[in-house]
């Protein structure tokens, strides 16, 4: 609180901004070339008028788009804009007290009630001559007679030109995130696949092409994505059997959430479904039916894993030297384990993970369905995100959710 005295306090406050999330520590999502309504609750006291702007811009941009806000009632001030672009922006609010225009208001109803305004006029004369440099030479009314001088100091092409002639007191929210997202994140038609399942023979292993031939089918009933269940190498040790049963046999596929063998990890596709030639191929493939490619990311490991002899200390280990499997008790899945969030060696676990994503991306992959996220910390996902929208702003997660709202 300022000292008793003491006139450097704020005398302008910005509250209840809209939209906001979380008081602006996650980014507030709209879809590109939609309008985006902002508002805010703006008041000072004493009887001074106020403009405010609506400035925003694309993160990273070196300039900001302004525009003047309107005032409703009660306080509130509004402004609607329309982003073009996808990606992260940035949106804040300025707003002051227009001295220019209290005095122009006050001037003005002395006048029309008949009162002696000569003393005003000679004010104004004042604030004008302060404030004339600060005023397009366009507008600024010459050095005239009183009478003369009065009618220009009224006139409506003065009060616009001097309504940023004097923010000594602009007060400036914080800026605040806004994402900018495909229309696709917002509503879409999932068509989900079990690529191994796709073999037009069976008893079959299906592949990537197998695939593709059934694109036509998927497109024509009006799918926007082909989401796609975990495409990558199946561990052997404990490998799950039919029913989830322990007892496999061996020919048992297993589960495709128990990722990584001596193929590869997460960033290698499963042998019998093909290559990573194959895999982009059903990429454009998907695109010339007006499909989108959405992966399973699945943050776990098989006990084949690479991550597991390359980082063991990225796993938790029992007291018996035993690794711990993934559980969810009295459930126990012991074909799986989980990376340590918050190991020795986090960076290294979260670093990996956001290039296992950004390694798809590269493959032409902008769509994840996130496996679990509620079982990993939210300032991962906080980061991850940003991360990779970051790189690619085109980039959507759409989150399994079934926990609490």
């Amino acid at each position: 609180m300022p000292a008793v005295g003491d006139l450097s306090g704020r005398r302008i406050y910005i509250e209840n901004i809209y939209p906001l999330v979380d008081a602006g520590r996650f980014p507030v999502k709209r879809i590109v070339n939609e309008p985006v309504e902002v508002w805010a609750d703006i008041f000072r006291d004493g009887h001074s008028l106020l403009a405010a702007d609506l400035l925003w811009r694309v993160e990273g941009a070196d300039r900001w788009v302004r525009m003047p806000m309107q005032p409703r009632e009660n306080d509130r001030w509004t402004a609607i804009f329309t982003p073009t672009r996808v990606g992260r922006h940035l949106y804040a609010i300025e707003a002051w007290s227009e001295v220019f225009a209290t005095w122009r208001r006050d001037f003005m109803a002395k006048r029309e009630a008949g009162l002696d305004v000569t003393l005003e006029l000679e004010e104004g004369r004042r604030l004008l001559a302060r404030i004339r440099p600060r005023i397009a030479s366009s507008a600024r009314p010459s050095e005239q007679a009183a009478d003369d001088l009065s009618k220009a100091l009224v006139s409506s092409e003065l009060l616009k030109a001097a309504r940023k002639a004097d923010q000594s007191d602009l007060t400036r929210s914080s800026n605040l995130p806004l994402m900018i997202d495909r229309p696709i994140a917002r509503a879409g038609a999932w068509y989900e696949m079990v690529p191994r399942s796709q073999a037009s023979v069976a008893g079959t292993h299906g592949t990537f092409d197998d695939c593709i031939g059934r694109l036509p089918d998927i497109a024509a009933l009006g799918f926007d994505v082909l989401y796609l269940t975990p495409i990558h190498p199946i561990g052997r040790t404990n490998r799950k059997g039919r029913n989830n049963s322990l007892h496999t046999g061996p020919d048992d596929p297993g589960s495709p959430y128990a990722i990584g063998s001596e193929e590869g990890g997460h960033d290698a596709v499963h042998p019998q479904l093909g290559n990573l030639e194959d895999f982009r191929r059903l990429v454009g493939a998907c695109a010339g039916h007006g499909l989108e490619v959405a992966l399973d990311f699945a943050v776990q490991c098989s006990l084949d894993h690479p991550w597991l002899t390359q980082h063991p200390e990225w796993f938790r280990w029992r007291a018996d030297g035993s690794i711990q499997y993934a559980e969810n008790p009295p459930k126990k899945y012991e074909d799986i384990v989980n990376p340590e969030f918050y190991g020795p060696d986090r960076n290294g676990v979260w670093s990996a993970l956001r290039d296992v994503v950004l390694f798809w991306v590269g493959q032409g992959v902008r769509i994840f369905r996130v496996d679990n996220p509620h079982t990993k910390p939210f300032p991962f996902w906080e980061w991850l995100i940003r991360e990779v929208q970051t790189i690619d702003p085109n980039v959507i997660f759409l989150a399994e959710a079934f926990t609490r709202p």
